[in-house]
């Protein structure tokens, strides 16, 4: 969403037009609404805010997204030796195998694209790997971030109709 931050040419301008959400200034991050008053509904940006934030994360599309990176990645590494991962990599590694390899729907394009990074670009299988690790992250975020903005368009929409009928009520 985007956020109006203190001492910015946006901020003065919305200031000066009324348009600053008064106690709202610093609430700044991915699950709050807008901070100042917008000229389309602000409901209906927090929509199209969630479904991009949705489809963004959307796990066989973020799969998609890593793999066209990586396989056309240049990735130049100085030789190293071989170190058997911690006990913690190896757990983090099963984890990544079951969730995305076994249980969800993306696993047949996991495990595609997993062996087709390690047959055209062993080098970026590492950090292939490590991005793919992300969407564990991002999955849950998603969640968060839906849940979040729209129990404030409820609220909005609930505090909206009290305004509208204390008004109609004088």
């Amino acid at each position: 969403m985007l956020q109006a931050l203190p001492n910015t040419a946006l901020w003065d301008r919305l200031e000066q037009e009324g348009r600053l959400i008064v106690g709202k200034e610093y609430d700044i991050n991915q699950t709050t609404l807008v901070n100042f008053i917008p000229t389309r509904p602000i409901e209906e940006i927090a929509r199209e805010y969630i479904n991009c934030f949705w489809q963004l994360y959307e796990p066989q599309k973020y799969l998609g997204r890593v793999y066209r990176h990586y396989i056309n990645m240049s990735v130049y590494e100085t030789k190293k030796k071989f170190k058997m991962p911690a006990l913690i990599e190896f757990r983090a590694l099963l984890t990544i195998f079951w969730r995305q390899g076994i249980r969800r729907s993306t696993r047949v394009q996991f495990w595609r694209q997993l062996v087709l990074i390690l047959v055209h670009n062993k080098k970026a299988f590492r950090g292939y790997l490590s991005t793919c690790a992300h969407l564990e992250h991002f999955i849950e975020y998603r969640t968060i971030v839906k849940d979040e903005i729209e129990d404030q368009i409820d609220r909005l929409i609930v505090n909206k109709s009290n305004i509208e009928e204390n008004i109609l009520s004088r």
